[in-house]
C-alpha cells in the first residue's frame, strides 16, 4: 500500500510541476497581455475619459486595450511635455508614446468629436504596436486598396510619413476616417469598435468645419481673381474710351470754332449727340466698374473673415500656439 501511495504522490507531483511549467510558459508567451491587464486594472480614468470611452462604443477587447494604454487628457503645457518634440506649427492632437496615450484637451463647440476621434486614432496606434508581422501583412492588400480609392482624402497626408510609418498611419486613418472598408478590414476593426462607422462620424463632424472654410476660401480666391481680371479689363477699356472721347471732344470743339467745318447744322448736332452718347456710355461703364469693385471688396471682407476663423481653429488645435498665447 505504501508503494502505491508513493507512486500516486509522485504522479500528482509531476502533474503539478507540468501545470507550473505550463503557467510559466504561458506567462512568458503572454507577458504583454499580462502587462496590459495589470495596467488596465490600475487605470483610474477621469470622468471625461470615461465619457469618451463610452462614446467610442468599444468591444471588450477595445476596452481592455483602452484601459491598458491609460488615455489621459492634457492641457497645452502638459501635452507639449508628453507629446511635442519640436516647436513646429504642425497641429498634433494626440500621441501614443511609452505605452501611454495622451490627448490634447480641445473643448470647442465647433470641433465636437475631435477628442473622441483622436482617442480612437491613438488607440489604433496601440493596436498596431501589438500586432505581429503576419497579422499586419494580411492587411496590406486591403489597406493599399483603401489608399488607392481615397487618394483625395489620404494621399498628401500619408505621403508626408516615412516609409516605415506609412503603413501604420494608413491603417490608423482607414480605421477612423473611412467607411465601407473591405470585409477583412471591417472584421478587423470590429474587434475594437462595435460600430466603426460611428468613429468615422466623429471625424466627419469636426473635419467638415475645416473643409468648409478651406473650400469657401478657395471659392472666394477664385472669384476675387476673376473679378480682379474683369475690373482690370474694364478699367483699361474705360481709359481707352475716355482718352478717345477727350480727343474727339477737343476735335469737335476745334471744328465748331471754324466756320464751315461742319457741312450743316444737322451734322453738328449729330456729331454732338454721338459724343454725348459716348459720354453716357462711359459713365455707365464707370458705374459698372464701381459695382465690380464693391463686389470685390465684399469678397475680400468674406475672405478675411474666413481666414480669421481658420486661424482661430488652427489655434484651437495647435498646442504650441496655445502656450504662446498663455505666456
Amino acid at each position: 500500500m505504501e508503494r502505491k501511495r508513493t507512486r500516486k504522490w509522485h504522479f500528482i507531483g509531476g502533474m503539478i510541476l507540468v501545470l507550473v511549467v505550463a503557467v510559466v510558459v504561458a506567462g512568458l508567451l503572454n507577458r504583454g497581455w499580462i502587462y496590459d491587464w495589470y495596467r488596465g486594472v490600475s487605470y483610474a480614468p477621469s470622468d471625461e475619459m470615461i465619457a469618451i470611452r463610452e462614446k467610442l462604443n468599444l468591444t471588450n477587447e477595445g476596452e481592455f486595450l483602452f484601459n491598458a494604454v491609460q488615455p489621459e487628457l492634457n492641457e497645452a503645457k502638459d501635452f507639449n511635455k508628453n507629446c511635442r518634440q519640436d516647436e513646429s506649427e504642425i497641429a498634433v492632437l494626440g500621441c501614443y508614446t511609452a505605452g501611454n496615450v495622451y490627448i490634447y484637451d480641445i473643448i470647442a463647440a465647433e470641433l465636437d468629436g475631435i477628442r473622441e476621434l483622436t482617442t480612437a486614432h491613438e488607440l489604433l496606434h496601440a493596436k498596431w504596436a501589438r500586432m505581429g508581422e503576419d497579422e499586419k501583412s494580411e492587411l496590406v492588400e486591403s489597406l493599399t486598396r483603401v489608399f488607392d480609392e481615397n487618394q483625395e482624402l489620404l494621399g498628401s497626408e500619408i505621403e508626408q510619413y516615412d516609409d516605415s510609418e506609412e503603413q501604420e498611419e494608413l491603417y490608423v486613418r482607414a480605421g477612423t476616417e473611412i467607411k465601407n472598408l473591405p470585409d477583412d478590414l471591417e472584421r478587423h476593426f470590429s474587434e475594437i469598435f462595435n460600430d466603426q462607422d460611428e468613429v468615422v462620424d466623429f471625424y466627419e463632424s469636426y473635419i467638415v468645419v475645416f473643409r468648409e472654410i478651406k473650400e469657401h476660401i478657395k471659392i472666394l480666391t477664385d472669384e476675387m481673381e476673376a473679378l480682379k481680371e474683369k475690373i482690370g479689363a474694364k478699367t483699361a477699356n474705360y481709359e481707352r474710351q475716355a482718352n478717345q472721347l477727350e480727343a474727339d471732344i477737343v476735335s469737335f470743339n476745334s471744328c465748331a470754332e471754324v466756320a464751315g467745318c461742319f457741312g450743316s447744322e444737322s451734322e453738328f448736332y449729330r456729331t454732338r449727340n454721338q459724343l454725348l452718347t459716348k459720354r453716357d456710355d462711359l459713365e455707365d461703364l464707370n458705374d459698372e466698374i464701381d459695382r465690380l469693385i464693391d463686389e470685390y471688396n465684399k469678397k475680400v471682407e468674406e475672405y478675411n473673415a474666413d481666414v480669421t476663423e481658420s486661424n482661430k481653429l488652427q489655434d484651437m488645435v495647435n498646442s504650441n500656439r496655445k502656450v504662446e498665447k498663455i505666456n
